[in-house]
């Protein structure tokens, strides 16, 4: 499968290491690594991750870290669509009501 990210994961995955590196680099260069190795898992069996979101949106959790990386599967390519932490809203809630 081929792994494509959208602009807004490429955004999120920078903004999370770029906060982490501010106190700890190296610990920044281990969630950076993690967040690689999910996505080669995900390219490799991307149906393995439960479906979250309308049917098509599956998430599966960055090893040990606090953090979760939506994507779908179209065709032959995996779309990573977001990389945010667990404690933040999944990308289609909102915090108004």
């Amino acid at each position: 499968m081929t792994v494509l990210y959208t602009a807004t994961a490429l955004a999120e995955i920078e903004d999370i290491c770029s906060y982490i590196a501010k106190d700890n680099e190296r610990a920044a260069a281990n969630v950076t690594v993690a967040i690689e190795h999910a996505v080669a898992a995900i390219a490799k069996r991307p149906q393995s991750a439960p479906i979250v979101h309308e049917g098509r949106i599956r998430a599966k959790l960055v090893g040990r870290y606090q953090y979760r990386i939506f994507y779908e599967i179209a065709g032959a390519d995996v779309i990573i669509r977001n990389v945010r932490s667990t404690r933040r809203l999944r990308p289609w809630e909102s915090s108004e009501q």
